[in-house]
């Protein structure tokens, strides 16, 4: 019995050691005749209706990592910008019940009218689990020059939306932000899906961001 005490623990705890892989989908909505052009100069506004302004500013941080690394220019004004990203955060809930096989195992017998041995039996019990949508949404105005006559015009938006067990937007936030810079000012024509795991590059930069 304590053989399996000491086992059930070792893989509880290697089990939160682990780092998950999100699997995220992505829309990319436009009307630009061509992408951003390269060294666009972008300013990048945080969520005023944000009920915690300061992972707003987090997050409008490593928006602005995002676009250097990508070649545009963030400004810390909208005057001079050529466009202005603004974003939008959220987290839905919704609760999932099906059934899953349990094992009951016993000592095991042999069957002597088939010859062999039967080690237990499985049945199925209902379950239920909460699965939270955590979903990113970016707009890119035309401002300035790229605005001409229709000054606050959208011209670009990317959604990206993953559904995980855990309700942690901190963490979540990360990857959904890479996954809309990968189409960002480009439409998509379609819903894309990415796997992002913790071990890419680009989840290893921007995590290092506080």
């Amino acid at each position: 019995m304590n053989k399996l005490c000491l086992i059930l623990l070792t893989i509880s705890i290697c089990t939160a050691g682990c780092t998950t892989t999100y699997r995220v989908y992505v829309n990319g909505f436009s009307e630009l005749d061509k992408p951003i052009s390269d060294k666009a100069s972008i300013y990048v506004t945080a969520d005023p209706n944000s009920t915690n302004p300061i992972f707003g500013k987090e997050i409008k941080a490593k928006i602005e990592m995002l676009l250097k690394s990508h070649g545009y220019v963030p400004v810390p004004d909208v005057e001079p910008a050529d466009y202005r990203l603004a974003f939008h955060l959220g987290l839905d809930s919704h609760r999932v019940t099906g059934y899953t096989p349990l094992y009951r195992p016993f000592m095991g017998f042999h069957d002597r009218f088939r010859g062999d041995y039967d080690f237990g039996y499985t049945s199925y019990v209902p379950y239920f689990e909460t699965i939270y949508d955590q979903w990113l949404v970016m707009k890119v105005f035309a401002t300035g020059r790229a605005a001409a006559s229709e000054d606050g015009k959208v011209v670009w938006i990317g959604e990206a939306m993953t559904d995980t067990s855990v309700a942690d937007l901190r963490q979540v936030v990360n990857y959904l932000l890479i996954a809309c810079f990968e189409y960002f000012g480009v439409d998509t024509k379609r819903q894309m899906a990415l796997t992002i795991g913790p071990d890419d590059p680009r989840i290893i930069r921007i995590s290092t961001l506080r």
